[in-house]
């Protein structure tokens, strides 16, 4: 699980290294073997209605390998559809991804997916009350 301090920790590293890191290493540094979910900004599908129009956002989700300068490599998932009754979830298709194309991304960790994370407008004033809360703790 990351936490802020963690990733506090990774950027103290990073700048007293003296060497200036890219986005993609600095991901590779943070989520090492661990499982994200990357948004790169693009929708898998839409659905409308004469009122009402949904885009889901498309993710790779994957276990970080490591980077090579802008190129974030990821071992990623996806659907194996050989057995048509019961496709299932599998590793091992290695994808590169430029850092310029990610939009987003967090850890699987079951605390939320990127499209949970995704508000409406009015459903912001809630992270007030949230924040009050937590202070108050």
């Amino acid at each position: 699980m990351t936490t802020e301090e963690m990733v506090l920790q990774k950027i103290r590293e990073a700048n007293d290294g003296g060497r200036t890191n890219t986005f993609a290493e600095f991901i590779a540094s943070v989520f090492k073997d661990r499982f994200v979910e990357i948004y790169l900004g693009d929708a898998y599908e839409e659905i409308s209605t004469e009122q009402v129009s949904t885009e889901y956002p498309a993710v790779f989700c994957g276990k970080v390998v490591g980077a090579y300068n802008t190129c974030l490599v990821v071992n990623s998932v996806f659907i194996d559809g050989s057995d048509q009754k019961e496709p299932k979830f599998r590793l091992g298709n290695v994808v590169f991804i430029n850092e310029r194309a990610i939009r987003a991304l967090s850890e699987v960790d079951g605390r939320g997916t990127l499209e949970d994370m995704f508000l409406k407008s009015k459903e912001t004033l809630g992270i007030k009350l949230l924040a009050n809360k937590i202070k108050a703790h």
